[in-house]
């Protein structure tokens, strides 16, 4: 009798603020052990600096954002205690987040590389343009890493192509965003398919876990449908992100490559706000297959 009623507190301090939450807090709900929280006090790091957008027609991943003590209290409480007491708390009604059984931890096991592609990336004070190269998972997400392949190599058929954006959203020390393309692709409010029309489409799953820095995913519309718009992520615990964003891919450290040490220059960038735009442009000048 009382758990129920020590539940409805917990949850009236958390979620009655949508605004401010959004879903950020349920994916830790969503996990299913405290072992998977990896570890508390990150967890708590993070939900005072991000929180994941619920209106994500403006492309927007994560905002920069200041929470109240009251708020960080109950989120911490949650991370740290309610999964040692309910190890399998999940919300039915949240269509927004996906859960599945069949999880691909990559930290762990990362899934089979099955084809590569480049990004050639121009900063304003690099005098050369520099590559960084990104392994696909196309047996666990065969659509996904049709579409992004496809834009990496359309230039060359006058198709939609990255050539030409720029990566238009940084948050220092969390994720690059990228790769949109349209009449608002400056500001990231549009996106472009490699399909028919350019439509959106539903990701393959959300099997793949964002456990590992470097990991490819692609950005959702409010209907959870996807484009060419994707972030890279900076650090190895990006648990905001599982069940809500599909990893299609992975940053390589190849010879000639910048590798992660140019997506982390990249994340650092000064940027101007409240969309946290690079100040100086990061334009991507060339893509391919290797």
């Amino acid at each position: 009798m009382l758990r129920p009623l020590f539940y409805s507190i917990v949850g009236y301090l958390v979620f009655s603020d949508a605004e401010a939450f959004g879903p950020s807090a349920r994916p830790f709900l969503q996990r299913s052990s405290v072992s998977r929280h990896r570890p508390v006090l990150a967890h708590a790091k993070n939900l005072l600096r991000i929180k994941a957008d619920d209106t994500a027609s403006n492309g927007s991943i994560i905002h920069e954002s200041h929470f109240e003590r009251r708020k960080f209290l109950a989120q911490s409480f949650i991370v740290g205690v309610l999964p040692l007491v309910t190890p399998h708390v999940t919300h039915a009604d949240d269509d927004q987040t996906q859960t599945t059984n069949d999880t691909i931890d990559p930290s762990i096991n990362l899934p089979k590389i099955t084809s590569k592609v480049y990004l050639d990336i121009k900063l304003a004070n690099f005098k050369q343009p520099k590559r960084i190269a990104i392994g696909l998972f196309g047996d666990v997400m065969p659509k996904t890493v049709h579409n992004f392949q496809n834009l990496c190599t359309d230039n060359y058929d006058d198709g939609p192509t990255y050539v030409g954006t720029s990566f238009y959203r940084v948050i220092s020390d969390t994720s690059i965003q990228g790769g949109a393309i349209g009449k608002d692709a400056t500001t990231g409010k549009s996106g472009t398919s490699s399909f028919e029309n350019g439509m959106s489409f539903d990701p393959d799953n959300y099997r793949i876990l964002h456990s590992k820095r470097g990991l490819v995913s692609a950005v959702r519309n409010p209907d959870g449908t996807i484009d060419s718009r994707f972030f890279i992520q900076t650090e190895d615990d990006a648990g905001w992100a599982d069940g809500r964003y599909a990893a299609f891919g992975i940053v390589l450290e190849e010879d000639g490559t910048g590798g992660m040490e140019l997506v982390k220059k990249i994340s650092r960038l000064d940027v101007k706000t409240p969309q946290n735009a690079p100040k100086d442009p990061v334009s991507i000048v060339g893509c391919g297959l290797l």
